[in-house]
């Protein structure tokens, strides 16, 4: 029977017991994919990070998967990530912001982790610059996420983008609706097949939080996420292209508050609004358990 070590770390939140929940598996060097997924639906998080020794120049190659599948790249597993190579001292730890590349299946990601007296306290991922498609239309959203054609925001049509996965940026009239979203399973497949998976918003009025969303993902195997970085990247650039979110301007999105999982994810984008450059997407990370899976032969 092997051991493995692994950390489960909450990101994309100020205190523990809030935020994202990740499994990263340091040592997982010799496990199959048919493994690697049964873990993950062990865990039974959002994701579980399995990492493995650099392919080419970055600091480690890292594999994500849900419950349900394999990922090319997520938000919260690569910010937590990178900050746990950071703490297992795999990487720099004496710089006040230390950069780490890791090698993901959509290519090298760059986070950048803020590091306080040698410890690691949050992290940045930069996204690749967006690819908008046309507006999904709106009878269909409405239809999709049980809501009237009325509780959309009237300024701003549901679009998809893609920064490294994709997902139809869906602006509500107000986070009454947002709460009110009941995602229907017979009419989602089709309409994520034809878009992209789902992601409501809603703008709160607020400074901080700028704006609330919500995660949907069934057919991953999370029935709801309490943040997704990698859908919060398309929504900060949406944003900006609308003309919504200066350029360099940094907001925050609340994301898990209908769940009891409030996380804070900061974005901002860089470039112009019809030109964007770079899309980022940050939170601190807090470690909260340690321990060991037993793998059988």
């Amino acid at each position: 029977m092997r051991t493995l070590p692994f950390t489960q770390l909450d990101v994309f939140t100020d205190r523990p017991f809030s935020g994202n929940p990740l499994a990263v598996f340091p040592e997982a060097e010799g496990l199959t994919a048919v493994q690697m997924q049964a873990i993950a639906s062990e865990m039974n998080l959002s994701e579980t990070v399995f990492i493995l020794p650099p392919e080419g120049d970055g600091d480690a190659r890292v594999r994500i998967f849900t419950p349900a599948l394999e990922l090319p790249f997520a938000g919260h597993p690569s910010v937590g990530t990178a900050c746990e190579l950071v703490r297992l001292r795999l990487v720099d730890v004496y710089q006040p912001v230390t950069r780490v590349v890791l090698e993901l299946d959509v290519g090298p990601t760059v986070v950048e982790v803020a590091v306080r007296e040698g410890q690691p306290v949050s992290g940045t991922v930069h996204q690749r610059p967006p690819v908008f498609g046309p507006p999904a239309p709106r009878g269909a959203v409405a239809a999709v996420l049980g809501l009237a054609v009325d509780d959309l925001h009237p300024e701003f049509d549901p679009v998809p983008v893609d920064t490294g996965l994709r997902y139809t940026i869906i602006p509500l009239a107000s986070q009454r609706a947002l709460a009110r979203v009941s995602l229907q399973l017979d009419l989602a497949e089709e309409f994520e097949r034809r878009h992209a998976e789902i992601y409501p918003c809603a703008f709160t009025g607020q400074d901080t939080p700028w704006i609330e969303a919500r995660g949907l993902f069934p057919f991953a195997g999370i029935t709801e996420d309490p943040a997704t970085g990698s859908a919060a990247g398309p929504l900060a650039a949406y944003m900006a292209r609308e003309g919504v979110l200066p350029m360099d301007e940094e907001r925050v999105v609340l994301q898990g508050a209908q769940i009891g999982r409030p996380s804070f994810l900061t974005v901002a984008v860089s470039g112009a609004p019809d030109a964007i450059t770079d899309v980022r997407v940050g939170g601190r990370v807090h470690p909260v358990l340690k321990g060991e899976l037993f793998l059988p032969d």
